[in-house]
């Protein structure tokens, strides 16, 4: 036989409720989510007379972010399909007025070389100022942009990233 409390409930009942309250209140106090992800991608030649610009092409994987955080560290491919050598000096992300610089998690990890007909991937991660997440920085879309040097000259690949819904690919 259960025993029946002040309230006329059996005990055990509250235990049960109270785990499920705070589960509920859990889950809603957790930031919705988003995703960036690649629109497009432009590579050019900062060297007019160059007649040969290196092919590269660089992927950006969408990332699942929370709209409260304050970085965005996607993963990143670049692709040297010419037969030409490649040397990935620095990544920014242009963002609204604001300029991001990659903060790689070793200095080390730049230049980057690209040999001719080889895939490498880069080492990107952007921490935003305080105030500042990543819902905010992806209003509008934003702009990826890897400068690179060959012996034809320096190079920019560019990239637009937009938000998305959480549930996008």
């Amino acid at each position: 036989m259960k025993e029946v409390n002040a309230v006329g409930r059996t005990q055990g009942q509250a235990p049960g409720r109270t785990l499920t309250l705070l589960a509920l209140t859990l889950l809603a106090a957790c930031d919705p989510g988003m995703t960036v992800r690649q629109i497009n991608s432009f590579v050019e030649s900062e060297n007019a007379a160059a007649t040969a610009i290196p092919k590269i092409s660089i992927e950006v994987k969408t990332t699942h972010q929370l709209i409260g955080e304050s970085w965005y560290r996607p993963q990143i491919t670049a692709t040297n399909s010419s037969d030409i050598p490649v040397t990935i000096t620095s990544v920014e992300l242009i963002a609204g007025s604001t300029t991001f610089q990659n903060r790689p998690r070793a200095a080390k990890d730049y230049p980057v070389n690209l040999p001719a007909h080889s895939t490498v991937p880069l080492d990107v991660d952007f921490r935003f100022n305080d105030g500042m997440y990543v819902e905010k920085v992806f209003r509008n879309p934003g702009e990826l942009r890897i400068h690179y040097s060959s012996q034809q000259g320096a190079g920019l690949a560019r990239i637009t990233v937009a938000r998305g819904h959480l549930n996008a690919k």
